[in-house]
């Protein structure tokens, strides 16, 4: 079965450390593809983070997904990913409707899983980790990322759940 694993959420939700304790629990060929990687790992360098432009934002997207689309094509990986998507909304950040349209090109089972909790406790996270969002960028992320939910994802209060409860949840679905 070829299954792909999409995890979206504001700064600050957990995306990063699920995925990472998620991916053990997994026992096929994985690849995980991090949109951040495309965002920070090829345009930060010898620049800061305000130096990153949101046409570099989107440029960085259109990458994400065209390595995406390669290994949706292979399909012999289970695939998991994660991102600032919103559910529909256009933007330099993605959207799920994009990667769910490649999904089913390629037939893969989408299983889109939201990471969610308050959003005053995510910035008071925000504000612990080594790079912070400055208020105004997080408050628009968390605004484009929660603005809509489906009835089709898994969402995961990050707030009440703990990681381990959090990949508990996930290896049910």
């Amino acid at each position: 079965m070829k299954d792909i694993y999409i995890f979206r959420g504001s700064p600050s939700s957990g995306k990063g450390t699920i995925t990472e304790a998620f991916l053990k629990t997994l026992k096929d060929k994985v690849v995980y593809i991090e949109l951040d990687t495309f965002r920070w790992g090829f345009h930060l360098q010898n620049r800061t983070v305000p130096a990153v432009t949101i046409d570099e934002h989107a440029l960085a997207y259109e990458n994400y997904l065209s390595v995406l689309e390669n290994y949706l094509k292979n399909g012999t990986y289970t695939i998991v990913t994660e991102g600032l998507f919103s559910w529909n909304k256009p933007g330099p950040h993605g959207n799920m409707q994009d990667i769910l349209t490649l999904c089913t090109k390629y037939g893969y089972t989408s299983h889109p899983i939201l990471l969610s909790a308050d959003k005053e406790l995510l910035w008071e996270r925000n504000t612990e980790r080594e790079y912070s969002v400055p208020r105004q960028e997080f408050d628009e992320l968390y605004d484009f990322v929660m603005q809509e939910k489906s009835d089709t994802e898994t969402v995961i209060d990050v707030g009440k759940s703990t990681v381990n409860e959090t990949v508990s949840t996930l290896s049910k679905i």
